[in-house]
């Protein structure tokens, strides 16, 4: 700020000197020692107080910045959480319609299925009376009416969503008797 050099300082001192005098000297300096301390602590304190302000505003300003970026990734989840719920609801609604078409298309088998055998078994069993039937169809017949009277019936799905199982019953139990529940595997099943 001032550039003062030891020439100045002298010269300030012979001057001081000759109009103040040897006698009143030692307390001017004095007093001149603390205003010029004054002066450099309250310089000081400016200074402090600008370089805290910029970087209050440079902290400030990153702030900003931050919350700005906050604020687009916030509005970023949210769309992107909005399409996802939106294409699973349309995946679950599409998967819905076609487990809602796939049974119908079953029940539609299964009637069409049981009418036809309805049909064949008693075609079969009119031809095996007559004597006419012919002979390439009797081991499909006699295959298909083993299938039917040998299937077991099945266990009911349990409660933890398990599959059902064929189960077997000896000739001798009674339904509402002690008998024990065999699957096709030979092991107990616990009734």
């Amino acid at each position: 700020m001032f550039d003062v050099g030891f020439t100045e300082i002298l010269l300030i001192g012979i001057v001081s000197l000759v109009v103040i005098g040897p006698e009143r000297l030692p307390a001017v300096a004095r007093t001149a020692g603390q205003w010029v301390g004054k002066l450099q602590r309250f310089v000081r304190g400016v200074k402090t107080d600008l370089a805290s302000e910029l970087e209050t505003g440079d902290l400030k300003k990153l702030i900003g910045d931050q919350r700005e970026q906050i604020n687009e990734l916030k509005n970023m989840v949210h769309t992107a959480k909005k399409d996802f719920e939106s294409s699973t609801r349309d995946v679950v609604q599409g998967a819905k319609k076609s487990l809602g078409e796939l049974e119908t298309s079953v029940k539609e088998l299964d009637a069409e299925k049981a009418s036809t055998d309805g049909n064949q078994v008693g075609s079969a069993a009119g031809d095996s009376v007559n004597g006419t039937r012919d002979p390439d169809q009797i081991p499909e017949a006699v295959a298909r009416d083993t299938e039917q009277t040998t299937s077991a019936p099945t266990t009911p799905p349990d409660d933890t969503g398990g599959q059902q199982t064929p189960t077997l019953r000896s000739e001798n139990s009674t339904p509402g008797g002690d008998s024990t529940n065999v699957n096709r595997t030979g092991t107990d099943s616990g009734s």
